[in-house]
């Protein structure tokens, strides 16, 4: 079975339960042997039926076609066609006015087309077709209906065909129908698609059974030279979706770090201070297919110089391409070439993203200090912003991706050391328990140059000593005096 219109068909299907406003009708007319046949729709519904099936439709009439060819040559039991080479629908009201629709003027549409020549010329073009089998079991079938009917022709009715309160009533609905006379001299997909035996029955279809015929694709699967004329659409499994952001949308991670590992130093955790953000592209199966993110530098009080990495955990042997754009300063448009790649790479499939290098070289004060935006009465300026991204090979699930915060880390060239967060590594801390790197709330402030940080905010040993588990607030108590002006995520971010 051709799986298409999936969505609709299970709407439909859930609805089977539920009585139809009108049950479809098999029609008495026929379109004959002869390729032609005239269908009055009133030998077996009324106007009030007929406008009751056409608005369960959407404002199409619908009718079925049970396909019933000669299984000659490529034309089989199990598929075989007839082309749709004309047809009218004539609808005329108690007034005697009349409204005609046709094929020739865009009114009407199967699920199939084809490229053929009509008898006599050897010019192919698209024409709607009829696909069917015979002699099948449609185990899924529901109903004669749908078991029976093959195809299905919609023809779109703008008009209401019953309305008391408006005076309108149709007295005649009728159809003709003719068939396109292939020219099988070509052979396939002529010989395919002509028409050679018996009579079409036809029947007016409600919606339910309209999307059973619809996705069920009788004789699609082994058709010559098939177009289908609603395609199901087709999903780029590297597409974006929707995305997922860490922490939010609208907010960001914030680290500090101290920069003289193993040694405490003035411990004013102002050293570097990075805010950055991560966020998945996933595509409509929900997994990742890129990971893109912005970062910040806030403070760098140091004289060491570093680089600042963002490594995320990936599953063994994961592959995909690295790109990096770091900007000195707001509407500057220069790129860095020691930002990634270059500075980046897959290790046992982990993506080592380096965001920003020689911060010393680009972060530096304009007027010349040796610290940027943590000396008192120093004007801030807003840092470096570097945007990078990770486009992945393969899809990958969210949860074969290593937890956010990931691991934010500062490689020092001085030291050749590499400090972590004490959230991901709790190695990186003295014999005191003082770490040298940390997760900060994004609107804490880091202390000015020289002065410690357990000065400045006097509950962080309580914080330290209790291992996190007391004085949660710790940031919240500080001298005022003694910490960066307002380094607040409005200020730094551009």
């Amino acid at each position: 079975m051709n799986i298409r219109n999936s969505l609709l068909f299970i709407v439909t299907v859930l609805m089977a339960g539920i009585a139809s406003a009108q049950d479809s009708v098999r029609l008495t007319d026929v379109v004959k042997s002869s390729g032609t046949g005239t269908i009055n729709f009133f030998k077996n519904v009324t106007a009030e039926q007929l406008e009751q099936l056409r608005l369960d439709n959407g404002g199409s009439i619908v009718l079925g076609v049970d396909v019933n060819e000669s299984a000659n040559g490529t034309e089989k039991a199990s598929t075989q066609a007839v082309t749709l080479g004309a047809l009218t629908l004539t609808v005329t009201y108690s007034d005697n006015s009349q409204k005609v629709y046709d094929l020739a003027s865009g009114c009407c549409t199967t699920e199939t087309q084809t490229l053929v020549a009509e008898a006599p010329d050897t010019l192919r073009l698209p024409h709607y077709t009829l696909l069917g089998e015979s002699g099948s079991s449609r185990i899924t079938a529901n109903n004669a209906i749908q078991a029976a009917f093959d195809s299905t022709i919609k023809i779109a009715v703008n008009d209401s065909l019953f309305d008391p309160a408006q005076g309108i009533q149709a007295t005649s609905v009728v159809a003709v129908i003719k068939w396109l006379d292939t020219n099988t001299s070509l052979g396939d997909p002529e010989a395919f698609y002509d028409y050679t035996n018996g009579f079409e029955d036809l029947a007016l279809l409600n919606a339910v059974d309209t999307a059973f015929i619809d996705d069920y694709g009788s004789g699609q699967d082994e058709a010559v030279a098939v177009i289908l004329t609603n395609p199901p659409q087709v999903v780029d499994p590297q597409a974006v979706a929707t995305w997922n952001y860490f922490p939010s949308a609208s907010s960001y991670y914030l680290a500090g770090y101290e920069d003289l590992y193993p040694k405490k130093g003035d411990y004013d955790f102002n050293d570097l201070t990075v805010a950055y953000q991560v966020r998945y592209g996933l595509n409509g199966d929900g997994d990742v297919v890129t990971i893109r993110g912005t970062a910040y530098l806030i403070t760098r009080g140091a004289g060491f110089n570093h680089d600042w990495h963002l490594k995320i955990p990936l599953p063994v042997n994961t592959a995909g391409t690295f790109s990096c754009t770091t900007l000195l300063i707001p509407g500057d448009d220069y790129s860095f070439q020691n930002c990634s790649p270059s500075g980046s790479g897959f290790i046992n499939g982990t993506a080592d993203i380096q965001v920003f290098s020689n911060t010393a070289d680009i972060f530096a004060d304009p007027q010349g200090a040796v610290m940027t935006n943590t000396l008192k009465d120093q004007a801030f300026v807003k840092g470096p912003k570097s945007t990078f991204r990770v486009d992945l090979d393969v899809p990958l699930p969210a949860s074969s991706i290593g937890e956010a915060p990931f691991d934010p880390y500062l490689f020092v060239h001085n030291s050749g050391e590499k400090i972590q967060l004490l959230q991901v590594n709790p190695a990186f801390k003295d014999a005191d328990g003082y770490p040298f790197g940390m997760l900060m709330p994004v609107d804490w402030l880091p202390p000015l140059e020289y002065f410690s940080i357990s000065t400045i905010y006097p509950l962080f040993d309580s914080f330290v000593a209790s291992q996190g588990t007391q004085e949660l607030d710790w940031y919240k108590t500080f001298l005022s005096n003694y910490v960066v002006a307002a380094p607040t995520i409005d200020v730094w971010m551009w």
